[in-house]
């Protein structure tokens, strides 16, 4: 298990907390590890901290009416899986809108909000960098909305190639296709059709990039 000191001194959030105030987030939190396949926390649950991801990785998804699983994102080292949704005055309202599962075995540094709030939430350097925190994962709903609602099959599989080509390497087809909402036939027709066009080479099923701007203007 890793020092709590040492993880609270790599996150940019808290980078310029003195040693004193290291001392004291330290002791109002933890690092709690997870099995693959564990739950962190449900949709709607009423949190008391908040949750940044040391080591591992986690997916993030909803269950609609029909009791279907919607995947949302995933998540890998050093990011909060969750902050705060929203403050009244006095009062911190964390009641999340999306489920949170571990896809391996995963470390997560939980900060006790209430504690975390009266110590430091009147530091500017820290109401900041919240706020940054924040708009970054806004900007990753941001492109969850466009994924869903605006890119087509080919936008949302030359996006995943031009961001996380890494991470399309190493998923099964399957998979890939859960993470973008399409069919497996539908995402080896535009792999093959990628292929063809001369977008992309496949050799020993990876995928290498060969003409990243024509990728890019399917969904930019």
């Amino acid at each position: 298990m890793k020092n709590i000191k040492a993880v609270l001194r790599n996150i940019d959030l808290f980078s310029s907390l003195s040693e004193e105030e290291i001392e004291k987030l330290a002791a109002i939190s933890k690092i709690e590890h997870y099995a693959p396949n564990s739950i962190v926390f449900y949709e709607n649950d009423n949190l008391s901290h908040i949750y940044y991801l040391v080591e591992g990785r986690v997916k993030l998804y909803k269950i609609d009416k029909y009791n279907n699983e919607i995947f949302l994102n995933d998540m890998k080292n050093d990011s909060f899986i969750y902050l705060v949704k929203k403050s009244y005055r006095n009062e911190v309202v964390c009641s999340t809108f999306y489920s949170v599962e571990t896809l391996t075995e995963a470390d997560i540094l939980v900060i006790d909000i209430e504690k975390f709030k009266n110590m430091f939430i009147s530091k500017y350097e820290i109401l900041a960098g919240v706020l940054h925190e924040t708009y970054k994962l806004l900007a990753q709903f941001q492109y969850i909305i466009n994924r869903d609602l605006i890119y087509d099959g080919t936008a949302k599989v030359a996006h995943m190639l031009c961001n996380d080509l890494e991470e399309f390497n190493t998923l099964k087809k399957n998979e890939i296709a859960y993470h973008l909402h399409i069919q497996p036939e539908t995402l080896s027709r535009i792999i093959k059709k990628l292929e063809k066009e001369g977008y992309i080479k496949i050799e020993n099923r990876k995928v290498t990039i060969l003409n990243r701007k024509a990728l890019e203007s399917f969904f930019k």
